[in-house]
């Protein structure tokens, strides 16, 4: 039995998210699912932590460790922006393969060596890819995605490749991903002007474009594969909205640091996982408790999944 709420739900009005709701029944799916991620989490955590023990000799760093399960109401609000969007909750929960998520980077030089050992590593444990896109080519976000299974056990996880430029390019475009996730840019259409949201993304991807500007992209990385393009730039945005957008994502980067702030003395006292409502202390406090401390990174940490907006905007770009 759970102890979680699985009555019927609904956004936060606080975030301007109180027109996402969720039915008992499907909220009950999305509370299952997620409590099934968070047990598998010690396992996979414990999987990953090896990988980056192994993987040092290329730079290779586990970012984000405090936000390696998805927090539930995080998953709700995926789960109730594809309802609102007239797609069925239950296939939304079954194909979700990232409540465990984790981000690992390596230096440019070393990136690509780096990734094709861990592909190898993850498939000798009997994982297999079931998701992968190299979107190093693309305007608003360039990384490596990736989603693995094991067959046996039906563990899922996503795992994301970065450099530390690249991660830190995607954390500080955290907000205008999660301004499209939530559907707000969709409050802008209207009977005059029904698709007045894509100018608003348009607006995002030209903000997004310009922290990754200067992100310099790992040689060789050609030869990964799935190499996938999805956001194409419109210079010609209204330049009004692209204010607009910008003081957005202003504004919701400073509810985020007061809802920090807030939750400071419950931190300290419960810790940043749990206090988040990610299932518990992050990995390396779990690790160390039970085998000593586990390394350090030196990138701050930030939330290692939802790299992408899930509104479908055209242009070639389809989201995962």
């Amino acid at each position: 039995m759970t102890d979680v709420d699985t009555g019927a739900w609904r956004g936060s009005k606080e975030k301007a998210e109180d027109h996402l709701e969720l039915s008992s029944e499907e909220n009950r799916l999305v509370t299952s699912r997620w409590e099934a991620a968070k047990e598998a989490r010690g396992r996979l955590d414990g999987i990953m932590a090896g990988v980056e023990e192994r993987s040092a000799s290329q730079g290779g760093k586990l970012e984000g460790l405090d936000y390696s399960l998805k927090g539930l109401d995080s998953f709700r609000r995926k789960v109730a922006v594809a309802v609102a969007r007239g797609r069925k909750a239950e296939r939304e929960v079954q194909k979700v393969d990232d409540l465990n998520r984790y981000t690992l980077t390596f230096d440019a030089d070393t990136y690509v060596q780096g990734t094709q050992q861990t592909y190898a590593e993850l498939r000798a444990q009997g994982f297999e890819p079931v998701s992968e896109q190299n979107t190093w080519e693309d305007p608003v976000y360039k990384g490596v995605n990736t989603a693995w299974e094991n067959r046996e056990t039906e563990e899922k996880f996503e795992l994301q490749f970065h450099t530390p430029e690249s991660f830190q390019a995607k954390s500080e475009n955290h907000e205008l991903y999660e301004l499209a996730r939530s559907g707000t840019f969709e409050q802008f259409n209207s009977e005059k002007d029904p698709k007045r949201s894509e100018s608003y993304q348009e607006a995002s991807d030209l903000l997004q474009n310009e922290r990754y500007e200067n992100v310099r992209v790992p040689p060789g990385v050609e030869e990964l594969e799935k190499r996938t393009v999805r956001a194409t730039l419109n210079p010609d945005v209204d330049p009004e909205v692209v204010e607009h957008v910008r003081q957005m994502e202003a504004d919701l980067r400073a509810t985020h640091a007061a809802a920090a702030k807030a939750a400071e003395p419950q931190q300290s006292a419960d810790g940043l996982g749990e206090s988040l409502g990610t299932g518990g202390p992050g990995l390396r406090d779990r690790l160390a408790a039970k085998t000593g401390p586990v390394r350090q990174s030196n990138a701050r940490s930030a939330p290692a999944a939802d790299p992408l907006p899930t509104q479908s905007r055209g242009r070639g770009r389809s989201m995962a």
